[in-house]
């Protein structure tokens, strides 16, 4: 049989490379025969078949082409990524990754020739169960357990006893099947991972990151984070050879029909697995202090996005990066974009923001002047409460926050001991922005904020949605997300720039809606429509839990009114949960409710709403939320949400809901709008009530949609504590125990509601 070097080679002559890459296997064809080199290549002439074996094990053939693989040798497998639980092509898998030299496959499988000379002899039945005990029917197959069959062990020990066939003196085990197959998985796509990569860092330390690229040679653009919740897979840290099997066995479960139901490969990251196999390199970033990273947690900060920056511009420089970097990440991972960005490292291109805030006080924290309990303690507790490898490490910055309750800007500005507060002015990168209309309290008034206050930027569109998570990592999301970064980091001329900036899902109930595409945001053709309290009876029978409502419409009343009600309330037994305590006064049935009169045409708005109130309390301060929802025909709420959680009928998210401290009514001037008070939260502004002093308030309701039908009513609720549906926000109770709290309503006190109304033409 000619050699591979053979002289007299055709232009048939081919070369092909096995993915791993692996080294060291030996192929033959009719014409060829040799070793695949380092690079993991064999020579081949079109239209031969390949076999491969390991000493005179034959592992398979197949049809020489530019790329196979390991699943390709496997008859009834044929290369289906979907195919790889079959026994056979896990357990040969299994042993090809085992033979390694280096033991580590990241870097691809070298096998020592002198492993050929002690399989020589063997015969390995690779269809049998994996580690788990035959079952009946397979025993009285004849087939055993793989990894403990005597032939199998008999070759580990073998291997372990001869000198130069690994590399390492530490006993080599059989690779896990998990673990087998997700590398098998990563070679198919032509993905090759680099876990607990080292990135340098200006102070001289670094933070570890994980990168997925491409397997072919060549320059790529970048899609980063850098996170708080860990970058192993779906959530949290690999600390211990036990978490990396348990990580390896929750990877291949979800690549395999995904029975938990996981959304993503990595929390609120961009998947590898559709990325790379496009042409990007995919890196997610550990922050200091997260997991292995050394440093203190500190998240938010001006350190963390210097650090980012680096990573950055580290990512840029990379010998497989062509310079150009993008951002993909949702929440946490989108409202940190902000912050590296307006520092304007050079090679950040483009970035993707889904569901962000930039403004944390305003926005996040402590919007309307109360910490945002239910959600925070949750996030800390439950979501990072597992980001650390041994002790947690971090600055104390949740009791900085909590004891710093006004917005000082030494603490939340742009250079914030607290939390950075980005000046996105100064962020030139494109950006794309995706803002939930309903969520945890977050991200609502942060995306739009972010959105408008991005002055700087080279380009910039807007996505207004509801079901946000099912949203951005649905298929044809990500398509338009692949266009946009093909378009900046890639410079494709593909129109992803062309159309309306601006899309918003107007919501027409139980999870439907419509979509309006604008030119810009809020929509400039939007009408301001008050609706105004009065404090007299209406004459709605009420919908079955409470009778008392009071009255809504556009016209001022011509009698002056007022309506009071208990600031105090039981909160019931704690909870981790956002939605707060459980038990205790339902929410539902706190405060005041003032109902229209039935629509007498569709109504639909579209952006921005508040509240103008004029209130008293007995206390020195109160709490006031505001929330606005609809009522059908039947005289049942509607739920505008989409359906993505199982539905509670009894806490449905209202179409818009805000808040505010009354004791930190002042507003900041020169940041309010027609649509939105802007209020300084400053301590010099600080202004407790004098008992039964009446004053006047704005309360912002965050933006939202929803398309209300003729004959539908609107009810609006005022009340001491969150509405039902909504994560809590922190109850003194020093001024609500025992204090009655009055609403004012009339000509000289016009409390009222604004609304953003668009034609109801618009509907498509």
């Amino acid at each position: 049989m000619p050699n591979a070097n053979t002289a007299g080679e055709t232009t048939d002559d081919a070369t092909g490379v096995f993915a791993g890459p692996i080294s060291g296997l030996k192929y033959q064809t009719p014409t060829q025969t040799g070793i695949t080199n380092e690079r993991g290549e064999f020579q081949y002439r079109r239209g031969e078949a390949v076999t491969f074996l390991v000493g005179g094990v034959v592992l398979g053939t197949v049809e020489g082409a530019p790329r196979v693989n390991l699943a390709q040798l496997v008859n009834h497998v044929a290369g289906k990524i979907d195919k790889l639980r079959d026994p056979v092509v896990t357990n040969l898998a299994r042993l090809i990754q085992t033979l390694d030299r280096e033991g580590d496959i990241e870097t691809g499988v070298t096998i020592a020739p002198i492993v050929h000379e002690l399989v020589e002899p063997m015969v390995i039945n690779f269809n049998q169960a994996e580690d788990r005990p035959a079952k009946v029917d397979e025993i009285a197959a004849g087939t055993v357990n793989f990894a403990n069959d005597p032939m199998v062990t008999g070759l580990l020990e073998k291997l372990n006893a001869t000198s130069g066939v690994f590399t390492s003196n530490k006993p080599r085990r059989l690779r896990n099947a998990a673990a087998a197959r997700n590398e098998l998985r990563r070679n198919i796509r032509g993905i090759v991972k680099m876990t607990d990569v080292k990135v340098p860092l200006r102070d001289g330390s670094f933070v570890y990151a994980d990168v997925f690229r491409p397997a072919d040679d060549g320059q790529y653009p970048i899609i980063m984070n850098k996170g708080f919740y860990g970058k192993s897979f779906y959530h949290e840290c690999i600390c211990s050879e036990e978490d990396a099997l348990k990580k390896e066995e929750l990877e291949d479960r979800y690549f395999s029909g995904n029975p938990g139901g996981l959304q993503y490969e990595n929390h609120e990251s961009a998947d590898s697995s559709v990325w790379v196999p496009n042409g990007y390199v995919c890196i997610r970033v550990d922050a200091r202090g997260v997991c292995k990273s050394p440093g203190l947690q500190a998240p938010f900060s001006v350190q963390e996005a210097e650090d980012f920056y680096d990573a950055v511009e580290w990512a840029g420089t990379q010998p497989w990066s062509n310079g150009n970097v993008g951002l993909w990440g949702m929440s946490y991972l989108a409202m940190t974009q902000h912050n590296v960005a307006s520092l304007q490292p050079p090679h950040l291109k483009a970035m993707i923001a889904l569901g962000t805030d930039a403004d944390l006080y305003n926005e996040a924290v402590y919007g309307g002047g109360l910490f945002g309990e239910g959600f925070w303690n949750w996030w800390w507790k439950a979501w990072s409460g597992g980001n650390f490898c041994g002790e947690r490490r971090e600055t104390d910055w949740m009791a900085r926050v909590l004891a710093t309750p006004f917005n000082d800007p030494a603490a939340y500005g742009p250079r914030g001991s607290i939390f950075m507060r980005p000046e996105i002015e100064k962020a030139t990168a494109p950006v794309w922005i995706v803002g939930p209309q309903t969520g945890a309290v977050i991200h609502q008034l942060g995306s739009s904020e972010t959105f408008i206050q991005s002055t700087g930027a080279k380009a910039k569109k807007f996505d207004f949605v509801d079901a946000w998570f099912p949203y951005c990592y649905k298929s044809s999301t990500i398509a338009e997300h692949m266009r946009f970064f093909d378009y900046w980091l890639k410079g494709m001329d593909n129109g992803a720039m062309d159309g309306a900036p601006v899309r918003v899902q107007v919501r027409t109930g139980n999870g439907t809606y419509y979509l309006l595409e604008e030119a810009e945001w809020p929509i400039a053709r939007t009408a301001y429509r008050r609706w105004y309290l009065d404090a007299r009876s209406s004459d709605w029978k009420g919908d079955g839990r409470r009778n008392d409502m009071l009255r809504i419409s556009e016209n001022i009343p011509t009698a002056e009114s007022s309506a009071g009600y208990a600031a105090h309330l039981d909160l019931g037994r704690p909870s981790i949960a956002p939605t707060g305590p459980v038990g205790g006064t339902p929410r539902w049935s706190t405060g005041i409710s003032f109902v229209s009169d039935p629509l007498p045409e569709d109504m639909v708005l579209v952006g921005y709403m508040k509240a103008g109130l004029w209130v008293s309390s007995t206390s020195s301060d109160m709490d006031v939320f505001v929330s606005l929802r609809v009522i059908d025909e039947q005289d049942r709420e509607i739920r505008y949400e989409a359906l993505v959680h199982p539905i509670d009928p009894t806490n449905i998210h209202p179409v818009g809901h805000g808040l505010l401290k009354v004791s930190h009514r002042k507003l900041d001037e020169a940041r309010s709008t027609e649509y939105w008070p802007v209020h300084t939260h400053a301590e010099v502004d600080y202004a407790p009530l004098e008992n039964g002093e009446i004053v006047a308030i704005e309360v912002g309701l965050n933006p939202s949609s929803a398309m209300i039908r003729k004959g539908c009513r609107l009810r609006v609720d005022v009340q001491p504590y969150s509405p039902s549906g909504v994560p809590v926000r922190a109850f003194d109770e020093s001024y609500h125990g025992g204090a009655t709290n009055t609403v004012y309503a009339g000509p000289d006190h016009p409390s009222y509601v604004q609304l953003p109304i668009v034609p109801a033409s618009d509907l498509q």
